[in-house]
Order: C-alpha cells, then sequence, then structure tokens
C-alpha cells in the first residue's frame, strides 16, 4: 500500500512539473506549495521505510540472539573437543551479529537519501548469519 502511495506521490509530482501552465503568480505559488507538500509527503515516506526496517533487523537480531544463548547452554554439556569446535563456530556468530548492530548504528546516522545503499548490505548480512546460525544448530549432536 505504501509503495502505491508513493509512485503516485511521484505521478503527481510529475504533472505538477511537466503538465501544468502556468497563467498567474497565484498559480506559481499554488504549484510551489503543491510541490513542497509532495516532496514533504516523499521524505515522511521515506522516513518511515527506514525506521521500519531498522525494527525488523533489530527483531531478527533478537532473534538470533535468542538462538545463540541456547548454543552456548547446550554446548557447555558436550565433550571437550566438540565443545571447542562449537564455541569457535559460536564466536564467529557473535562477531557477524555485532557487524550487523554497528551497520544498523551507521544507518541512524544516514540521510535518508542513502540508507538505502546499506539496507540492502543489511539485509544480505541478516540472512547470512541466520543461515550460519542454522547451520551451527544442525551440528549439535
Amino acid at each position: 500500500m505504501l509503495d502505491g502511495r508513493f509512485a503516485l506521490l511521484v505521478f503527481l509530482t510529475g504533472v505538477l512539473c511537466v503538465g501544468a501552465t502556468v497563467s498567474s503568480p497565484a498559480d506559481t505559488g499554488t504549484m510551489t506549495k503543491d510541490v513542497r507538500e509532495t516532496v514533504e509527503a516523499v521524505k515522511e515516506y521515506t522516513i518511515q521505510q527506514k525506521e521500519t526496517f531498522q525494527r525488523a533487523a533489530h527483531e531478527e537480531l533478537t532473534v538470533v540472539q535468542q538462538q545463540i544463548a541456547v548454543l552456548r547452554d547446550k554446548v557447555g554439556d558436550m565433550s571437550a573437543s566438540v565443545r571447542a569446535d562449537l564455541q569457535e563456530a559460536i564466536n564467529e556468530l557473535e562477531k557477524k551479529r555485532d557487524k550487523i548492530k554497528e551497520q544498523l548504528k551507521t544507518m541512524q546516522t544516514t540521510t535518508d537519501e542513502k540508507w538505502h545503499v546499506i539496507r540492502s548490505s543489511i539485509k544480505t548480512a541478516i540472512e547470512e548469519l541466520k543461515d550460519a546460525c542454522r547451520n551451527v544448530m544442525s551440528r549439535l549432536p
């Protein structure tokens, strides 16, 4: 639904900028106001997208953190050789998780126009982390 509204805003902006004729200064003022309102609506939409993505990413990291905690508990009951191998894998999971957290912090200070670049790398990193976590869990006896 939001993508449809965004497309409509872009379309209306184009109509205002390209298809309109200006016959008086009052028309110019109205057009300027309309364009400003459209730009503000697009900015608000972008901010909402960014916040929604950040919230979802944090939720996914919380789930992974819970899985890591379960892994740590289960590793304690294993033999020394298995424990050492799994402990190393868990440490790698935590490093990946921490890197994603840093990327999310960076995203908070990134301009609304450029956050999409970081979003792509974060999405990929989260999927890789979840896959790695599933892989480690599958190695449990």
